[in-house]
């Protein structure tokens, strides 16, 4: 099963047609796309739904940013017993036949009105409740470790680490140990690896490989690049 998450800023706006190509080229199985917005949403989603992928996606307020799930295997909802406060940035659901729990989420940033503090907690409360099932969370996480930042240290950097404590296992850094690449770039130019796949402690063994896409980046179809995990075919459970 090949994984994909994608901040594709601000609903992908004119850029839509360029979005919509880079990820039919991953091949993906299951794309989570973060900053996801409903209005051009319909227009970006409609080459999936012919590509026969289904869709779950957040309602978010207009012109704010929102969460979607797309799938080539069966997609149900989940509810979790704790969501957030902005829970539209927020999206958990299941993949019955791999016997796959996802979380899909962007962290707000610290500055945004949105509670970052509040978002965590939930996070880390979902990751605590489900750590002993084959269970993903993943997507713009707006936190990284210090390595993983190039510049100024995110003070929510030790929520990532106490999920990584639990035993929950940081898919790129697994298969990329010595390297160091960002997938966001602030207005001074520093870099911050901000997207991520976290796998609960059993999926993890199932991880093959994991890559970062920055082309997506440079060229400017988004302002972050993209990241895909491969995950073993033996996760088929029908």
């Amino acid at each position: 099963m090949r994984i994909t998450t994608w901040n594709i800023r601000a609903g992908g706006g004119r850029r839509y047609s360029q979005i919509v190509q880079a990820l039919l080229e991953q091949r993906a199985d299951l794309i989570v796309l973060t900053e996801y917005r409903t209005v051009p949403g319909e227009r970006l989603l409609k080459p999936f739904i012919e590509q026969d992928y289904n869709q779950l996606t957040t309602t978010p307020p207009t012109n704010l940013n929102g969460v979607c799930v797309l799938s080539k295997h069966r997609l149900t909802e989940h509810n979790a017993k704790t969501p957030p406060e902005s829970d539209h940035r927020w999206l958990t659901c299941q993949l019955p036949d791999f016997d796959l729990l996802l979380l899909a989420v962007h962290v707000p940033n610290q500055a945004e009105r949105w509670n970052k503090q509040n978002f965590w907690e939930c996070v880390e409360g979902f990751a605590a409740e489900n750590i002993h099932r084959r269970c993903a969370i993943l997507g713009d996480l707006n936190t990284a470790l210090d390595i993983d930042c190039e510049g100024c240290p995110i003070p929510h950097a030790i929520s990532f680490q106490r999920l990584l404590d639990a035993g929950w296992v940081d898919a790129w850094r697994e298969h990329n140990p010595d390297s160091r690449e960002f997938t966001w770039y602030s207005h001074r130019r520093n870099g911050f690896r901000l997207d991520h796949c976290l796998l609960s402690p059993s999926l993890s063994k199932s991880s093959r490989s994991a890559s970062l896409r920055h082309d997506v980046r440079t060229e400017r179809l988004s302002d972050h690049s993209l990241l895909t995990v491969e995950l073993d075919d033996s996760l088929h459970r029908t």
